[in-house]
Formats: structure tokens, sequence, C-alpha cells
């Protein structure tokens, strides 16, 4: 018996190697003009001033911060919100009770920010690249997972990260 488990791992290992993932590594069609929105070079020597500025504005915006490690350039911050408005669940329920079926609608949601400082390819600044993802759970605690490309809101948070950075370096 101990023969034949033995026999039935090993063959497990051996076929698991022979599974081929051909698109593992292929970046989608969008993945250059997603990386322009999340990305913004900074013209400063001084990382540690960027990311204090960077913490500020995301502590303006109702994030609490999980982790900063300045060393590394990183820094991760989250904050829990409401999620959909009471018009777009009253109209889920009403068209959920018409149809016969339970409403499922959005109850609320954790909002996760991870931003990263590297040094620019040209030693003279350094790029932020910040990310915002969701996870959002319905009245039956089902949880997906978001993550949130809208222009605006990198545009915004890299407009207030630039007065921030100028009023901190100007001890405004």
């Amino acid at each position: 018996m101990k023969k034949i488990f033995c026999l039935l791992c090993w063959s497990v290992i051996v076929l698991s190697g022979c599974v081929s993932y051909e698109h593992y590594y292929k970046l989608d069609e969008n993945y250059l003009a997603r990386r322009q929105l999340e990305t913004r070079r900074f013209e400063t020597q001084n990382e540690e001033l960027l990311l204090i500025s960077s913490a500020q504005v995301l502590q303006d915006l109702g994030f609490t911060l999980n982790e900063s490690e300045t060393k590394l350039g990183l820094i991760t911050a989250s904050k829990d919100r409401e999620a959909g408005s009471s018009g777009e669940k009253i109209g889920i329920m009403i068209l959920a009770a018409l149809v016969g079926t339970q409403a499922v609608y959005d109850v609320n949601q954790k909002i996760y920010v991870t931003l990263v400082s590297t040094k620019s390819h040209d030693a003279k600044g350094y790029n932020v690249r910040i990310e915002f993802a969701r996870i959002i759970w319905n009245n039956f605690k089902q949880a997906r997972i978001e993550k949130i490309q809208d222009k605006k809101i990198y545009t915004d948070f890299f407009d207030k990260l630039s007065q921030s950075v100028f009023l901190t370096a100007h001890n405004i």
C-alpha cells in the first residue's frame, strides 16, 4: 500500500510538470495605457519627502496607512466605504420582487492603495506608481475584487501629490 501511495505521489509530481502555460507571462493589451495612468515622475532627489507627501495625501483622502517602508519606497493604505447607493439598492429589490428572485446588491467595500516609489532611469527624480483596488461584499457576504481604473481618481491623486510635494519642499 505504501509503494502504491509513493508511486501515485511521484506520478502526480511528474505529470504536473508537463502542464503548459502559453500565455502566463503575456501582458494584456491595456498594460501600457494602465501603467501611464498609474505612474508619474517627480523632479526631486528626496525620496523620503516624496513618500511623506504621498502619505499625507492618502490620509487627507481618508485612507489609513497599513504599511510604510521608506527604504523600499512602499506605502499601503485602505479605507472602508459603503457600496452602492440607496436608490440603486431599492431598484434592485423592486426588480427582484417583480421577477421573483432574491435581490443581490452591494453592501460595503474596502478600498486598497499600493504606492511604490522608484528611482527614475535618468537619476534626476523618482517615479511614483499607485494602484487602487477594492473588495466589494454583497448582501450574501460574497466578495469580488475589482481594480479601480477611473482616470479621474488617478489624475486627482497626482494633482494633490504635486501640490503637497511643492508645499512640503518649501516648508509652507
